[in-house]
């Protein structure tokens, strides 16, 4: 299966799944952040905010967690503001050059940690420029594929966590 059917297939089987039923996988993906990562050392995370028409990953929880439980970290966001991406900071704060922590959301993925998104290139971009960065990708389970082709600009997240389980290099 190529890129652009898997990306459909995995699109079409998301958005079958129920309000109730991504709530429920995001809050476990959420208590696998809190409880995998060590926040303790961590200065700035990049985070997605979460499209719910896609339904994609609700990781809301984890940054009012991230917030009440380690207020010096620096959260940061892409937002699109008249057509253009911006990074936007919940303290108001100038972005940094690199991140500490980024954390990707992702239609689906495989045993060797490829990712596949929507196919834009934002994220490949972004995360090649943030070598130094602990890169983690939040899926559902039903995201895992056999195999995901990957080409030469992508790349691999270090962590990734479904609402079963955390996945390693």
């Amino acid at each position: 299966m190529n890129k652009l059917e898997l990306r459909e297939m995995l699109k079409t089987m998301r958005l079958e799944m129920s309000d109730a039923e991504r709530t429920l996988k995001s809050r476990e993906i959420v208590r696998h952040l809190q409880e995998t990562v060590d926040w303790t050392g961590v200065k700035t995370v990049h985070y997605f905010e979460p499209l719910h028409e896609l339904m994609e990953v609700d990781i809301s929880d984890l940054v009012v967690w991230l917030e009440d439980n380690y207020p010096g970290i620096q959260l940061f966001a892409p937002r699109l503001i008249e057509g253009e991406w911006e990074m936007i900071s919940i303290k108001d704060a100038p972005a940094p050059d690199q991140f500490d922590v980024i954390i990707v959301p992702m239609l689906g993925f495989d045993s060797k940690l490829h990712r596949i998104g929507y196919g834009g290139g934002y994220y490949d971009k972004f995360l090649a420029s943030q070598p130094k960065a602990k890169k983690i990708g939040v899926c559902f389970e039903a995201g895992k594929v056999e195999h995901i082709p990957a080409e030469s600009h992508d790349v691999s997240v270090d962590l990734l966590i479904t609402e079963q389980r955390v996945y390693t290099k």
